[in-house]
């Protein structure tokens, strides 16, 4: 994109990053904003939503002098009016009648705000290369080892939760899955991690993949490092979802461990209405009102399971679940669902539909499951329960005070995962390296 640029005006000392947060309701909502001199004398403007994974989206400088400055965005219908002050800009966010106080700071440098994200030079190598997946899908990920390794040095092969990810399962500028291989290379275990299809480097298409699409992409790769004849033992190590697909591959056969980090072993359904009731408390919606909400979701889920099933995938009417059932529902919620239902997919359908206990149960090789006690989206409690009770060879790790990301945190809610300046706790890190160099 080309950045708006104004005619050339006295500038601030504004050149580099500035962060600050919205705060919208009990949310928080990073932006930065970066300013850029150029030789003719005038600014550049852009900014960024790490939580929204919007990144250099162009400002329009409106007005810029000694002490105060006027940026917009007609594309998202965004002004920011402030004053500049020593080590600080003081203002206005103004966008489509909402007005909220921002005060940006100087950004502090990525190593600075992910202190665990891996610095040069590394004592291992990363291979970038490409492998092939069931549909002949051309996919690309890095494979990470000592320059030095045996036949018997293990490997592990990564995979990423729900949303299309990088090799890193990059977010809010967290790179967990980097932060893992090079902790893993250190203490002599090679690993292997993808970018998602049609994520980065990867071909394919990820909005017409499902559940089934990614299990085959996790097991080309397995069977892609398996062939190389370079390693030992052979594993899969998912997150979230990606954990859920490591369950479903363990139950084949095909791995000699796997290793679940909040990876979801009761039905998705089950998963989903805890996600609501947490949502629906929130906004404050309780008693019979919450419970026809949670009703409906499961009426909905279910009808999508069923045509699922059966290889079907036809309109819902959603005000006819509402009035054959008596469900006393609020707009606010009639609307959410109604749009939820009319942007569903296959892999939304795939998604809904799955139930990984049967494939538990087949389980042979060593499992390590892991859930955060703070973990918002995967309760640690029923998960672990599930595990224990499906998995014969399985050792669970219960880890106070974790999120879903693994890392230490307050509340565990989603918001506050980009403020946390830890990628993935250490003893997390321990225990997956433990795991593997003991089998």
């Amino acid at each position: 994109m080309i950045l708006a640029i104004i005619s050339a005006l006295p500038s601030m000392a504004l050149t580099g990053k500035w962060r600050g947060e919205l705060t919208v309701g009990t949310n928080k909502l990073p932006l930065v904003f970066g300013f850029t001199e150029q030789p003719d004398g005038t600014t550049t403007a852009t900014m960024d939503s790490p939580q929204q994974n919007v990144r250099d989206l162009p400002l329009e400088v409106m007005f810029l002098s000694a002490d105060s400055l006027s940026v917009a965005c007609k594309m998202i219908g965004a002004e920011y009016n402030a004053k500049n002050e020593p080590d600080r800009i003081v203002g206005t966010f103004s966008q489509r009648g909402y007005k909220l106080p921002l005060i940006l700071t100087p950004e502090l440098s990525l190593i600075e705000r992910r202190p665990q994200t891996p610095q040069p030079p590394f004592p291992y190598i990363e291979k970038d290369t490409v492998f092939y997946s069931a549909d002949s899908t051309r996919l690309a990920g890095t494979l990470t080892m000592l320059p030095q390794i045996s036949a018997k040095c293990p490997v592990v092969v990564m995979v990423t939760g729900s949303g299309p990810q990088n090799r890193d399962e990059e977010i809010f500028e967290h790179r967990p899955f980097a932060v893992i291989a090079d902790y893993l290379a250190r203490n002599g275990v090679a690993s292997f991690r993808y970018d998602d299809r049609g994520v980065a480097s990867s071909e394919g298409g990820f909005a017409t993949a499902t559940l089934d699409t990614f299990k085959e992409d996790a097991e080309a790769a397995l069977k892609f490092v398996k062939e190389s004849d370079a390693f030992g033992k052979a594993g899969i190590l998912g997150h979230s979802e990606g954990g859920t697909i490591a369950l479903s591959i363990a139950a084949d056969g095909d791995p000699d461990f796997i290793i679940t980090l909040a990876g979801a072993a009761v039905p998705l359904k089950e998963i989903l209405l805890d996600q609501n009731r947490r949502s629906l408390d929130a906004n404050g919606i309780a008693g019979v009102q919450k419970e026809s909400s949670l009703r409906l979701l499961e009426l909905l889920f279910d009808t999508i399971t069923k045509q699922h099933k059966s290889g079907q995938t036809a309109p819902i009417d959603i005000e006819r679940l509402c009035r054959d059932n008596n469900l006393e529902v609020t707009p606010v919620v009639m609307e959410s669902v109604k749009r939820s239902n009319s942007t569903r997919n296959a892999y939304f359908d795939s998604l809904v539909s799955s139930d990984p206990t049967d494939d538990m149960k087949k389980i042979k090789c060593r499992v390590l499951a892991i859930n955060g006690t703070k973990d918002t989206q995967v309760n640690a409690d029923s998960n672990l329960e599930a595990i224990a009770r499906n998995v014969r060879n399985v050792e669970i790790k219960r880890m106070e005070g974790l999120n879903h990301l693994m890392q230490h945190a307050h509340t565990g809610e989603v918001d506050e995962y980009g403020a946390i300046r830890e990628t993935i706790s250490p003893e997390v890190l321990q225990i997956i390296g433990n795991f593997i160099l003991n089998q």
